[in-house]
């Protein structure tokens, strides 16, 4: 347990880019001492996610994306409303940093739970993120992705679905849309899909 606790800080203090293309994905909390994990594609790059709630509106965790551009960061939820069935509303935060790099997110999102299988959401994001040319490649498409300076404020829209085909597993599927003067894509929309676990 400590050599993965070691790995984990070492991971979020040594790979740092661009904050994280993928979302949250749903405003209920993970409950208090339960366990979340997602593994998934977005932007050309994958992502693992771990998260466990704190208590049973507070979730924390880690994610990594690695392909075209690597990322850590930590991230953090607070659900107002949480609801097993029915609204919730949420905020999100997320930071990570190394050497000359750094980024932070803040959002909300909102969902709505028909059932306990399947939920809607739909969720904005303010991402700050100073990097530099050892990190990323400015005026050259990462996926979908093109940013055209190493300060870059942008917004990032995501809506989409979660179903669980059993009380340990799902899938979610989104669409991304991204926001800003100093930001281009490619296609209008980045399509993101995960399998999510939860434990």
């Amino acid at each position: 347990m400590k050599t993965l606790f070691s790995l984990i800080i070492l991971l979020t203090i040594s790979s740092c880019s661009l904050a994280p293309f993928s979302s949250e994905n749903s405003a209920r909390s993970y409950g208090a001492g339960k366990m979340a994990a997602e593994v998934g594609n977005t932007n050309s790059s994958y992502f693992i996610k771990y998260g466990m709630g704190i208590t049973e509106a507070f979730d924390a965790g880690l994610v990594m994306e690695f392909g075209g551009i690597s990322t850590t960061a930590l991230f953090t939820k607070y659900s107002f409303i949480n609801n097993q069935t029915g609204p919730s509303l949420a905020m999100d935060f997320g930071y990570g940093s190394a050497d000359q790099t750094k980024f932070y997110y803040i959002g909300t999102i909102g969902s709505l739970a028909f059932t306990e299988e399947f939920e809607i959401f739909t969720g904005i994001r303010f991402n700050s993120v100073s990097t530099d040319e050892k990190d990323v490649e400015k005026d050259e498409f990462n996926g979908n992705v093109k940013i055209l300076a190493y300060d870059v404020n942008y917004l990032q829209l995501s809506y989409g679905f979660n179903v669980w085909f059993s009380k340990m597993s799902g899938l979610s599927l989104y669409l991304t849309h991204y926001r800003a003067d100093d930001i281009e894509t490619n296609q209008d929309a980045t399509f993101t899909a995960s399998l999510m676990f939860r434990f």
